[in-house]
């Protein structure tokens, strides 16, 4: 029994061994929180990472992600209304990423689609199947282009900047209208037309500070809240016709 013990414990230091050694890339945040109070403007996010041999790297960076509307604004009669809608399900609502060479010097475009890199690899599901996927198409493309207007999706790719042969680091920027909620980010390393590792870290972003006690009493206790807010309008209401009377 003994004997059999020594042999497994041997078995799985050989196999933690190797795959220390297949381990390639190594990626951290400077920072694994961005911190929302009633001041922020907007914040900086920095990863650093170091890799193992040749290959390019890019890194991912998605918010949570839910369903979101797109619809499309016809004229008619000189005014403009939304006539025609499309539902995507399961979109981030924040993306970016950064590339350590031009799309076409990667030298991975397959690798690259397949695992979401960039916006033209990004692949939106439609609530409803169309007949016409130029249709569908058309609809991502405008909720692209909503994102990108909010700051929310990049207009470019971000740059990996190699500190030197093996150390790189990536800076991404936080907008101050940022949803709240759980973030991933991936890194890739890619040689030879192929994905030779990929590392995952999570980063959260929440409200601090009074705006985060409030939200967090308006959702467990709504009715409470509700009552509240109605009460100070008809009280700020009240002051402000008192000030007008004695003017």
């Amino acid at each position: 029994m003994k004997v059999l013990a020594a042999a497994l414990f041997i078995a799985f230091s050989f196999a933690s061994y190797a795959q220390a050694q297949e381990k390639v890339l190594t990626i951290d945040l400077a920072k694994n929180t961005v911190d929302i109070s009633a001041g922020f403007t907007g914040s900086d996010l920095v990863l650093f990472g170091v890799k193992k041999g040749p290959g390019h790297v890019a890194v991912v960076i998605q918010g949570p992600k839910k369903d979101m509307v797109v619809r499309r604004k016809e004229n008619a009669m000189g005014l403009w209304f939304n006539r025609h809608g499309l539902e995507f399900e399961d979109v981030p609502v924040y993306y970016d990423y950064a590339l350590s060479a031009p799309v076409d010097k990667m030298g991975g475009e397959e690798a690259l689609r397949k695992n979401g890199i960039g916006l033209d690899s990004l692949t939106f599901k439609p609530d409803m199947w169309r007949d016409d996927p130029a249709y569908s198409q058309n609809f991502q493309e405008g909720l692209i282009r909503n994102k990108q207007a909010e700051g929310l999706f990049p207009l470019k790719p971000k740059e990996v900047t190699f500190l030197d042969d093996d150390f790189f680091r990536a800076t991404f920027y936080m907008p101050s209208n940022v949803p709240t909620g759980r973030y991933e980010v991936h890194s890739y390393l890619i040689r030879n037309g192929a994905v030779a590792d990929v590392r995952t870290t999570e980063l959260n972003v929440g409200q601090v500070g009074m705006e985060a006690r409030i939200h967090k009493f308006a959702r467990k206790q709504s009715f409470t809240y509700g009552v509240l807010c109605v009460a100070m309008a008809v009280l700020a209401g009240w002051a402000a016709n008192m000030i007008r009377r004695r003017d």
